[in-house]
């Protein structure tokens, strides 16, 4: 009887406890500001889509905390992600809108790198990424055109090892294609800009941005898309990995199709005390499924595709944990030393 007695006061106890935990959270939140810190520029797909969550995300975390958007593009995400991992607050008042590129960018070996993307609380993600590459109409009209073109197609991109970069060297590397590579612009925006005013022949750009920012460029020629499925928006475009038909070449490509499958995700900084992420999970995942979330989605024309924060958490330790042959392979695949 004594035993029993004792199980069920601690039964109790632990019962208790619980709405304690949730109030001890929903008292820090109250009156309190959580700060989305974009790795993309404002009007981008990744601010977008920040912006978009940031509207909404507030009134499912306990305490109702007021919800903001800045922006710090800048190093192909690197600056965002150093700033999220050393200086923004531990406290649960950060989250982190990172490039898709954040975990390859380490696996490839980034210099100016000072995060472990694995040590990110992951909260979750709104929906995977797929870039898509593509040319003016004169360039090329259809991918039998861009692949036998005598001339090099010259191409715009940030840096090596952003998205836009790895998906114009892949290109090549697949398809035999004649691509010159012109590193250096200041994000996806400068690209965009550049390849309007026919500095450049070609880029790769995220799709929901195609449709979203930059529609006018919807009748251009689309060479090739990544991930590992087709968008519903481009069911004629073909993936990259179709255009790779060799299984070892098809294995490396594959290794960059995490970035897509990234998307637009979202992590507090390590060091977050554990009850926060898990209620900064619990809203996410609430938001995701609320009607007035999806509603404000849809009106924008904006995908949705969520992953739990659990899952994205593996999905990041597996990559990074990608074996050093094949990370090796990778970078001379597209160029990186």
């Amino acid at each position: 009887m004594k035993s029993a007695t004792a199980w069920t006061l601690a039964l109790g106890l632990g019962l208790a406890a619980l709405p304690a935990a949730a109030d001890e959270t929903a008292d820090f939140y109250k009156g309190r500001t959580v700060t989305f810190t974009s790795a993309g520029g404002a009007g981008g797909g990744y601010g977008v889509y920040a912006l978009l969550l940031s509207e909404h995300l507030g009134k499912h975390i306990p305490g109702n905390p007021n919800v903001i958007v800045t922006y710090m593009p800048g190093a192909g995400g690197v600056r965002a992600a150093n700033h999220a991992y050393h200086v923004a607050p531990k406290d649960g008042t950060a989250i982190l809108a990172p490039l898709q590129s954040l975990a390859t960018l380490q696996l490839l070996g980034k210099k100016g790198l000072r995060y472990d993307a694995a040590k990110f609380n992951w909260i979750g993600r709104a929906v995977e990424t797929t870039s898509g590459f593509l040319v003016w109409p004169e360039v090329a009209k259809d991918l039998d055109a861009f692949r036998s073109r005598g001339e090099e197609t010259v191409v715009g991109v940030t840096q090596p090892g952003a998205p836009n970069h790895i998906m114009a060297a892949l290109l090549p590397y697949c398809t035999g294609a004649k691509v010159r590579i012109v590193s250096g612009y200041k994000g996806s925006s400068a690209i965009a800009n550049a390849y309007k005013k026919k500095e450049v022949d070609g880029m790769a750009l995220p799709l929901d941005s195609v449709r979203l920012v930059h529609a006018e460029l919807m009748k251009h020629t689309f060479v090739a898309q990544s991930g590992f499925e087709r968008s519903p928006h481009f069911p004629d475009v073909p993936l990259l990995l179709d255009l790779c038909p060799d299984p070892e070449k098809r294995k490396i490509v594959e290794v960059f199709q995490t970035q897509e499958v990234m998307g637009r995700a979202y992590a507090a900084p390590p060091g977050t005390p554990a009850a926060r992420v898990a209620a900064l999970r619990r809203a996410f995942d609430a938001t995701m499924k609320d009607p007035g979330f999806r509603a404000a989605a849809k009106k924008r024309k904006m995908e949705l595709g969520p992953k739990e924060g659990a899952e994205m958490q593996k999905i990041v330790e597996a990559h990074i944990a990608t074996e050093s042959a094949v990370v090796a392979r990778a970078k001379a695949a597209v160029g990186l030393k």
